[in-house]
């Protein structure tokens, strides 16, 4: 999972060689999750997407990682009060140690009408970069942002994706990837990714269990799509 979450500088040759021979993320998105609805000339905000192209965003991140237009720290956003037509906030507000200073932020500079689509990590384990701090359920979720009109609660990525992020963390316990001598790293590199490959097909079980309502007890990752409240 760990290329999910920060980027790797390598020269372009090995990046394309990692790119061909490193297995896929265990996980299958949900197509249910609706998109944030947005306009390509509004101000839209992206937040924590550093290593990610993001058009017609404005990419925040804490560093100037590759694809970040703005180093800024999400706990005070340097935009004014309803200016914003739309927040992404993808997999952030885990790394956060205040997520409601976050939520309150987001809400401020947000235009009446305008949009938030979160996504949180529920069942996931500790990934700090640099820090971990939180895990959300879908009662918690819906309480964070609570000061929003909720469109939209569900799973982004289901049960088997928890239970194959799992196992892939637990046998890096064994097999760690990092430390000791450069033959055993890279022998735990195979091992790990022929065990991403093989397990990889599992996931599609998701698309069945996706659907099921109680599929949220084991949810690997949750989406909110939210609208600040219209002034009346």
């Amino acid at each position: 999972m760990d290329s999910e979450y920060h980027v790797r500088t390598q020269p372009a040759w090995r990046a394309r060689l990692w790119r061909a021979v490193y297995p896929p993320l265990p996980v299958y998105h949900n197509p249910v999750e609706p998109k944030l609805p947005r306009t390509p000339d509004g101000l839209n905000l992206w937040l924590g997407g550093g290593g990610r192209r993001t058009p017609s965003f404005i990419n925040i991140d804490l560093a100037p990682f590759e694809g970040v237009n703005l180093v800024a720290n999400i706990e005070r956003l340097p935009f004014s009060q309803d200016s914003c037509d739309s927040v992404a906030c993808d997999a952030v507000l885990e790394h956060v140690e205040d997520p409601r200073t976050v939520v309150t932020e987001i809400r401020r500079v947000l235009k009446p009408g305008g949009y938030i689509l979160a996504t949180v990590p529920f069942c996931h384990p500790w990934h700090g970069y640099p820090g971990d701090y939180h895990r959300f359920s879908h009662q918690g979720l819906a309480r964070l942002f609570a000061e929003f009109e909720c469109i939209d609660l569900g799973v982004r990525t289901g049960p088997t994706a928890t239970l194959l992020t799992f196992l892939t963390y637990y046998a890096k316990l064994f097999f760690p990837v990092h430390g000791g001598n450069v033959a055993r790293r890279w022998l735990n590199r195979a091992l790990l990714g022929a065990w991403g490959w093989a397990s990889s097909p599992l996931r599609y079980l998701d698309i069945w269990l996706n659907r099921r309502p109680d599929a949220r007890i084991l949810a690997n990752h949750l989406y909110i799509l939210a609208q600040k409240p219209v002034k009346r």
